[in-house]
């Protein structure tokens, strides 16, 4: 029987779709959830592993699952640079850091916003939250009672104020800049209330959460900051600094226990959590480096749960089906990441300056071949897209019906290309005046679903005429941030889905040495019709307003394309049935937001 006919029958999903060849799908999520219970006997796992890698080198199991106590054992493809919320990183760190971490307020899987360290939530129109004339804000928190940093000394509101003040300190290019900059002051009004001044109205003023001032420990960090201004070198004595990794201390379900580079990062309960002790008493994130060996983990019981990228599509299917009948684990599967190819605007990266010419782009776009991604990545079952819009949000319709779309229509791409000053010559390839091909580097990060789509879009660029030149970024530089920005033409970007990812390509998220190639804008393009629009957004109340500022935004990259849309990322999180607690959430739930509640039977 062939595979895709049998997954439709036997798969629940929650939304389905189809297109003609080269047309687009209206982004959706897509859950295939598979409920299961536990079945002790797995001894096939390493085979159909291999089988799922199809010429992948050959999985190795780690170490079981401990027999005593309460430990949950999680499979991490990617190890986080730091533990800090507030610092910026790539490859979902929010999955790890997480669990060491607790903000002011959290999104629960309905999207819902709840107060986490914070007593309750400012509400607007009442003195939590007070709009002046002049359009200046006040909003004041009210923390819980009796909060302790994972040492046991007391979190204050004047954790608070110190974070405010270690964000916003200049020359340290650790964090990026917003919300804090938004802010006049943070004032410790007592130990349990912090007061917070806007400069302008901020829309989220009234939940910050995961990546908006996050408190730091006073205690620990106040003596390393206050040398900023004396010493020249204490900005990179604070960057290196063991607290953001080995040594980190924060206030969230868990307390960094052991942190052994390339390998692991253990975590025990804490039991002064916000939320509640958790349930579980201890948490070992395992560094697996290969997603085939995070299957045959999964598969041989010795990982209880998996984590965002560390399995592909296909490992869904093995689990899928052999989970099925024995009711051991859960799949879950959703395409709500935006996966997308950027082009190089930065003239001392870029090697190839026709791209600079928009026409040039657009033709690009025309000869991207989405059913042929479909098809060669997800056998058909994928999400096609040709907007930068997360599924599921209010906007998303609007958005779809507003933007420019590029539909597959290589002879329209060759019209745009002779209007830019090229032709094809004998060999098929595009030329300029002067014989010289046009010949871009393509370059994606190291991995089996970025190489796959690679050759397919390179196929598909080659045979339109475009000489296309792929390389492959090595994984071990995949963490390096000024690597991520030092592309010669054409690169691979996942965006992280979510209400601030249009400030990616604002003129303060161009990474430099000023912010150790932090900034999120690698493609170096800015447009200062744009920048009005971002700043409109990040200070209008009106949720009706700003979801049109979002379409604007997103119209302006349909029509310039610093970026251009392909798919949604399969993102596949799975875990055994002897856990309880996972679910699915929302494009802006936190990652494991109820972890504290997970229990293992």
């Amino acid at each position: 029987m062939n595979r895709s006919v049998s997954l439709k029958r036997h798969w629940s999903v929650a939304a389905a779709w189809r297109s003609g060849k080269g047309g687009s799908l209206r982004p959706l999520m897509i859950a295939f959830i598979a409920v299961l219970a536990v079945d002790a006997c797995a001894s096939p796992a390493s085979n159909r592993a291999e089988q799922a890698g199809r010429g992948d080198r050959p999985a190795e199991q780690a170490s079981e699952l401990p027999s005593a106590g309460r430990t949950l054992i999680g499979g991490y493809r990617f190890e986080v640079g730091d533990l800090a919320p507030k610092i910026s990183g790539s490859n979902s760190p929010v999955t790890t850091k997480r669990l060491f971490n607790a903000e002011l307020a959290l999104i629960d899987s309905s999207g819902t916003t709840r107060p986490y360290l914070a007593e309750g939530l400012p509400q607007l129109g009442t003195d939590s939250w007070r709009v002046f004339p002049d359009g200046r804000m006040e909003t004041t928190y009210r923390l819980r009672p009796n909060l302790t940093w994972h040492d046991g000394r007391a979190l204050t509101a004047e954790d608070f104020v110190f974070a405010w003040q270690a964000y916003t300190a200049p020359g340290i290019g650790m964090f990026p800049p917003t919300p804090e900059d938004q802010m006049e002051s943070v004032v410790a009004v007592d130990p349990r209330t912090v007061l917070i001044r806007w400069r302008a109205p901020y829309p989220d003023a009234g939940a910050l959460v995961h990546g908006q001032l996050n408190p730091l420990p006073r205690h620990i960090l106040e003596d390393l900051f206050a040398s900023l201004g004396e010493d020249p070198t204490a900005a990179d004595a604070i960057n290196r600094h063991p607290y953001w990794t080995t040594e980190y201390l924060g206030a969230g379900p868990f307390r960094l226990e052991q942190w052994v580079p390339g390998s692991s990062i253990e975590g025990v309960a804490f039991d002064g959590h916000a939320l509640g002790r958790p349930k579980i008493d201890r948490v070992i994130l395992r560094i697996i480096a290969d997603e085939n060996t995070v299957l045959t983990n999964l598969l041989s019981r010795n990982v209880h749960y998996t984590t965002n990228l560390a399995l592909r599509f296909e490992h869904a299917l093995v689990l899928r089906r052999e989970w099925e009948d024995a009711r051991q684990g859960t799949v879950i599967m959703s395409a709500s990441t935006p996966a997308t190819v950027m082009v190089q605007f930065r003239p001392e990266f870029l090697q190839t300056p026709a791209l600079l010419d928009v026409r040039v782009r657009r033709a690009l776009a025309h000869t991207i071949d989405r059913q042929a991604l479909n098809d060669g990545l997800f056998e058909g079952q994928g999400a096609m897209g040709e907007a930068l819009v997360p599924p599921r949000m209010g906007y998303t319709e609007a958005v779809e019906r507003a933007v420019p779309r590029h539909p597959y229509d290589p002879q329209h791409a060759e019209r745009l290309m002779s209007e830019a000053g090229f032709r094809k010559g004998g060999d098929g390839f595009f030329a300029n005046s002067r014989g010289e091909h046009f010949r871009p580097e393509f370059r994606v990060n190291a991995g089996t679903e970025w190489e796959r789509a690679q050759a397919i879009l390179t196929n598909n660029w080659q045979r339109a005429g475009y000489d296309l030149q792929p390389s492959v970024l090595p994984a071990a530089s995949t963490r390096d941030n000024e690597a991520q920005h030092r592309f010669g033409g054409i690169g691979q970007r996942v965006i992280g889905a979510s209400d601030q990812m249009w400030g990616f390509f604002t003129i303060a998220e161009i990474g430099s040495p000023a912010d150790r190639w932090r900034g999120q804008n690698r493609t170096g393009w800015s447009d200062p019709e744009y920048e009005r629009i971002w700043q409109l957004y990040n200070t209008t109340l009106d949720r009706a307003e700003r979801d049109q500022q979002i379409v604007r935004m997103t119209s302006m990259l349909n029509e310039q394309l610093p970026i251009i849309m392909m798919y949604y990322q399969m993102i596949i999180n799975a875990h055994l049935g002897t856990l309880r607690g996972p679910d699915e959430g929302t494009i802006t739930t936190l990652a494991h937001w109820n972890i504290h509640e997970w229990e293992l039977r």
